[in-house]
């Protein structure tokens, strides 16, 4: 019996690697953006209220500091979220609409709770600017972006169970239901969310770097940039050793088998240590220059690529088990069409980096929430 809905007569437009890779890309960057929204808004939130509670300046202007970047760091999460997840349904919609369908309900959602989520980190850098409090406002955003990630870690592991799906429909067809009994979510949910502290370590290493920052605020910075780097990379070590044990047999057996996964596997730990290692070393010693920067970041995207790559893996491995292998699929591609939307590609992503870098060269203002 097939599990999956027929195939849709429609051939792929472009090779099945061109839109994997495609997927990883985009998958990547918006997890990035992801993880500096996620544990900037932790941050953000304990220094604000021991802030408060120790009338202490320097954790109000580091908070501040943070808060009035995370409207901007939302804009990202959004818009270097849709490509991956069309590119999702691309290759995987037989699987994915389904899952869809069944949580229906709490998926729509996801846009509504996106608004109030933006609106309330809005909220929160108006109250910064004005040297108001922020952490109450900050625990409604947080709660709400914290349950979208739930939303999407449910749909992404119910894609998976085509053997749940029929009961799962005739127990309740509104779409109200998520993947409840899934011993996958919870260990993948808290990957996400917790290591997203340990990845912020990197974006207040380099807001250290702003040049008119008082040097109490800077050493902060660097301080606690590090020192969330170590603790909470390796907190993401046994979670991400949680996630690959909570897997199937088959699944388990699939990402150990061969070289590619393994070596995969093996990336991803060794550059979780050099993180960890760097977070210590930042920490303890702090750093002048951009070396130390530099070679941070290089560690962290290398990591969040492997974790992508080893996460596509999980899902290929557990589809093909039941009978949905995605390269399979027909192909048919239209050269031009492909050229023309790579170009774009490109463009837009040089469009990005030409923003980030002119945000960068900005005259520096004096930034004081205290």
């Amino acid at each position: 019996m097939d599990l999956f809905p027929a195939l849709d007569p429609i051939p792929l437009p472009a090779p099945v690697w061109l839109f994997k890779a495609l997927h990883t890309l985009t998958l990547a960057l918006h997890f990035i953006s992801v993880h500096f929204l996620v544990g900037g808004l932790v941050l953000a939130i304990v220094w604000a209220f021991l802030g408060r509670a120790r009338n202490d300046s320097t954790l109000l202007n580091a908070s501040g500091l943070v808060v009035h970047r995370l409207p901007i760091v939302m804009t990202y999460v959004i818009n270097l979220g849709v490509p991956p997840l069309l590119f999702t349904q691309v290759l995987y919609g037989r699987a994915l609409y389904t899952s869809t369908v069944l949580i229906g309900v709490w998926w729509i959602s996801v846009i509504a709770l996106l608004i109030i989520s933006y609106s309330f980190l809005y909220i929160m850098s108006v109250r910064a600017d004005s040297s108001k409090a922020t952490g109450w406002v900050g625990l409604i955003a947080l709660a709400v972006v914290l349950k979208i990630g739930f939303i999407y870690t449910n749909n992404m592991t119910l894609m998976l169970r085509p053997e749940v799906w029929v009961s799962m429909y005739r127990e309740n067809p509104y779409g109200l239901q998520l993947a409840n009994g899934d011993p996958t979510i919870m260990p993948r949910w808290l990957f996400m969310m917790l290591g997203s502290i340990g990845v912020t370590g990197i974006a207040l290493v380099f807001l250290s770097m702003k040049k008119d920052l008082d040097a109490p605020v800077t050493q902060f910075l660097r301080a606690w940039g590090g020192r969330v780097l170590a603790a909470f990379t390796a907190v993401q070590i046994l979670l991400g050793a949680w996630v690959v044990q909570s897997q199937p047999d088959a699944v388990r057996a699939g990402l150990f088998s061969g070289a590619f996964y393994p070596s995969l596997l093996a990336v991803w730990v060794m550059t979780a240590v050099a993180v960890a290692g760097v977070g210590v070393l930042i920490s303890t010693k702090g750093f002048t220059g951009w070396t130390v920067p530099s070679v941070v970041s290089a560690a962290g995207l290398a990591n969040i690529a492997s974790m992508v790559l080893v996460r596509d893996g999980i899902r290929d491995i557990s589809l093909a088990a039941k009978g949905f292998d995605v390269w399979a699929q027909p192909v048919v591609t239209n050269w031009g069409i492909v050229i023309v939307f790579v170009l774009c590609l490109v463009l837009a992503l040089g469009v990005m980096a030409w923003l980030v870098s002119v945000v960068a060269r900005a005259k520096p203002i004096s930034e004081r929430y205290a």
